[in-house]
This record gives structure tokens, C-alpha cells and sequence, in this order.
């Protein structure tokens, strides 16, 4: 779908005018007009604040290739390939970031920007600063960065405020080198902690054989993110009774599973005491 498609459908969906949208983003209507009919497209910046403004990931409004490595944003074709745990081509990855399973190196996002956005440039005749500014946008929806990013714009003050910045860092460190399988497993365990939550709940008893499976399922949980040597019991609790006090975890666990459900699961775990 072409850009101006997309963007009047989000415009509409969000129940705004051209004249409204062009007043958000300090336009004119005449350039929102001229961007729908697909006759310009707006620069990397102005498509950040459309991005912002209409609340929707940037990734959505570019028309990107159909495939790009997930860890530094190129395109991808079959030569390019990396390989998973059992050696067998990953359509995901290119070779240079991630073999057998795992990432090649170590690095941080910024930096990958900064080692790819010269490259980036030279290949699409942008300048240097586009480069950045794209792959700024674009790599904290790619796989191996988007759970770190994502945890750190929702709530990495208060975390390292809390926890530490060593602590979070470390934590930040194990999700980046998880390799597939152990993805996997932390996305499908993060699924069925919300099941095992809608059980728990409809029983109203926190020390209930359900309530205790849900903290023993969450513990597991908290403790692939943190690392053994960093989970502890009381720990758990904390983080759990902290849940009540943070309307973004209230609204995660009972708009999943009911209207209570998040200080049933913050009781739960400390009824349960794992």
C-alpha cells in the first residue's frame, strides 16, 4: 500500500480531517492533501512527527522492503541469510549478525546505527544525517531491539531508579543475546501466565492451587529476564506490589484477563511466596 493510502486510512480510523491533521503536524491542509494523493512524500523527520502524532509505529508508514535483517535493518536477500541453533538458513537475520543461533557480536543499538548508517547512505544516495535519522526510526521495531527499547521508554527510570543501572542493564544484556528458542519459550510462557491469570482469577481464592501455579509460572518468568544470580523471592514481590502503583501494568494484566486481575496476580505472588 502505497504511503498515501496508509496515511488516509489512519487519518480517518482516528477520526480526523485533513484539516485537523495538518494542524497537529503544523502544516498546511494542501500538504496533507499532496502527500494522500501520493504526488510527495514527506521527509524522515516529518514522518517521525506523523508517526507521534497519529500514535502509530514509523515502520508502518515507510514503504519498506519485504524483508530486512532484524538486527541492523538491511535488506535482506537469500544470499545474506544467517543461520539458526541447528545451522540451517534464518530468513530473519543476515550472516554478519547472527550464526548458529546466536548474534555474531555485541553492541548496543546506537552503535549499530552508527556503523550501518554510512553504509545505508552510500547504497540509497541519502546523506548521512537521513541515514541516521531512518535507522533511528526504524531499528527499535526490529526483533532484537524492540523488547529492550520498548522496556526502557515504558519504564526504565523508574526501574533503574528502583533496581539499579547495573541491574538493568544486565537484564537489558540477557534479552539481547537470547537466542530463538529461548524467545520463544519467555513469549509463550508471557501468553500463558495470562491464561493461568483468567483461571486464578475466576477462582477468587489468591491460595488457590491455580493462584500458586500463576506465581510459580511468573517467577519463572521474571527470572529468564533477570538472570538466576538476580531473582529472589522478595524481590518478586516487590516488583509485583509495584504493578499496582504504575496504571500502564494495571492496565496490561486486566485488560489480558479482567477487571482485578492485577492485584490478584501482585496478592498471589505474595501469598505464594516464591
Amino acid at each position: 500500500m502505497s504511503f498515501g493510502k496508509t496515511l488516509i486510512n489512519l487519518r480517518k480510523s482516528r477520526n480526523l480531517t485533513q484539516e485537523e491533521l495538518a494542524a497537529k503536524l503544523y502544516v498546511t491542509r494542501q500538504a496533507v492533501s499532496r502527500w494522500e494523493r501520493d504526488e510527495v512524500v514527506p521527509g524522515i523527520d516529518m514522518l517521525k512527527l506523523i508517526a507521534v502524532t497519529l500514535d502509530e509505529p514509523i515502520v508502518h508508514l515507510l514503504d519498506m522492503p519485504e524483508h530486512l535483517c532484524e538486527s541492523c535493518g538491511m535488506i535482506l536477500t537469500p544470499d545474506d541469510y544467517g543461520t539458526n541453533a541447528a545451522g540451517r538458513e534464518d530468513e530473519h537475520f543476515c550472516k554478519w549478525c547472527y550464526e548458529q543461533g546466536t548474534y555474531t557480536y555485541e553492541t548496543t543499538m546506537e552503535a549499530m546505527i552508527e556503523d550501518c548508517a554510512p553504509r545505508l547512505a552510500e547504497n540509497t544516495g541519502m546523506t548521512r544525517d537521513e541515514a541516521v535519522s531512518l535507522m533511528g526510526a526504524v531499528l527499535p521495531h526490529l526483533k532484537r531491539w524492540s523488547a529492550v527499547h520498548a522496556n526502557e521508554q515504558r519504564y526504565g527510570a523508574e526501574a533503574r531508579e528502583r533496581y539499579s543501572s547495573e541491574a538493568v542493564d544486565a537484564a537489558n544484556e540477557r534479552l539481547l543475546s537470547m537466542d530463538d528458542e529461548t524467545w520463544e519459550s519467555k513469549e509463550q510462557l508471557e501468553r500463558a501466565i495470562i491464561e493461568q491469570l483468567k483461571i486464578a482469577l475466576a477462582t477468587g481464592d489468591t491460595a488457590s492451587s491455580a493462584a500458586a501455579k500463576l506465581a510459580h509460572m511468573h517467577a519463572e518468568w521474571i527470572a529468564m529476564q533477570w538472570g538466576e544470580g538476580m531473582y529472589s523471592p522478595a524481590a518478586h514481590v516487590s516488583l509485583a506490589q509495584s504493578y499496582l502503583a504504575d496504571n500502564r501494568f494495571i492496565s496490561y494484566y486486566d485488560r489480558k484477563a479482567g477487571k482485578g486481575a492485577t492485584q490478584f496476580l501482585a496478592n498471589a505472588i505474595e501469598v505464594a511466596g516464591v
